[in-house]
């Protein structure tokens, strides 16, 4: 025989699932700017993307070919398609409330721990997302070293780093991302090397916008075709640089870099136990547990070896 929940716990668990969502969603930088994909439940861990290569221009006048005349149907041409796939995985944390201070607290012990679980929830997928596209994107260091240990205290982010950044792109004919504007993630040191910028043409702030376009996550501004976002999440590299000076990493991002996956819609859910709800394990009703649990995820780079993704590696003036 099935139990049946009560209406007023469904009530309490839909309320801490909002609070952490609350928490998360505002945090989340480079999950949104991911191509989503969802995989239904009952279809295996697997998801795939089809990524089309590019097609070569053509220069043929469809008169002459393939033979001298009007209404010439032309020769075809072959189009090619890569499969990229990933797999879910789930993630989660937990911990125990005991009775003695659920009854005891000066303070709304789950609201807190609903909020606090929130923070590391997006601290877990933000990670992941940084991870995987590190270890896959292309590089340009500050400076012209081919290497960190070359870069010295002096080789800090400007606006001109960003903006080669992003030529490099154009010219592998990578547009921009699907927000309609190639898009910087940086580093909160590298935000700072940013604003101080005082070169010709540096940077804008955000109250200078002149268009309505609704604000991404963590945007700071907008200028050169190119978004500003910053995230707390982004890799440094302790004691890497000349003189074992950190080193600090941004993404510059194209379109179709990479994809993210959520299972059903349904990634994220705050679960709660009762203290009692353990039976034996818990014989005097002495604890509850409150964590969450992200309900498969996985986050894949979708061209390697290319340009989608460019980090710009610097120092930093603080």
């Amino acid at each position: 025989m099935a139990v049946q929940t009560s209406t007023k716990e469904n009530s309490a668990h839909i309320y801490y699932e909002k609070k952490l969502l609350s928490v998360l969603e505002p945090r989340l930088v480079l999950q949104p700017l991911g191509k989503k994909q969802r995989l239904p439940k009952g279809n295996g861990k697997r998801v795939d993307w089809l990524r089309y290569d590019s097609i070569a221009e053509s220069t043929v006048d469809l008169n002459t070919a393939p033979n001298p005349g009007e209404g010439q149907v032309p020769t075809e041409i072959a189009f090619n398609t890569n499969r990229i796939y990933a797999e879910i995985k789930q993630y989660g944390q937990y911990t125990k409330v005991s009775d003695l201070l659920a009854d005891t607290a000066i303070d709304p012990v789950l609201d807190n721990l609903s909020e606090r679980f929130g923070v590391a929830a997006s601290k877990t997928v933000e990670k992941l997302i940084v991870d995987e596209l590190a270890n896959n994107c292309a590089n340009q260091n500050v400076g012209g070293s081919t290497t960190f240990s070359g870069i010295s205290s002096t080789d800090v982010l400007s606006h001109k780093e960003l903006i080669e950044a992003m030529i490099r792109q154009k010219a592998d004919y990578i547009g921009p991302h699907e927000s309609g504007d190639y898009v910087a993630v940086l580093h909160p040191r590298s935000e700072y090397d940013l604003l101080v910028d005082t070169n010709p043409g540096a940077f804008l702030d955000i109250q200078k916008y002149t268009d309505n376009k609704p604000l991404m996550n963590g945007e700071i501004g907008r200028m050169y075709g190119m978004r500003f976002l910053v995230s707390d999440k982004m890799l440094t590299s302790a004691g890497t640089g000349q003189n074992n000076i950190d080193i600090h990493q941004s993404f510059v991002i194209g379109e179709e870099a990479f994809g993210v996956v959520e299972l059903n819609g349904d990634a994220m859910k705050m679960i709660i136990k009762r203290h009692g709800s353990a039976g034996a394990l818990d014989p005097l009703d002495q604890f509850a547990t409150v964590g969450y649990k992200i309900n498969g995820f996985a986050v894949k780079y979708l061209d390697a070896g290319s340009k989608r993704v460019i980090a710009v590696n610097a120092a930093s003036g603080i």
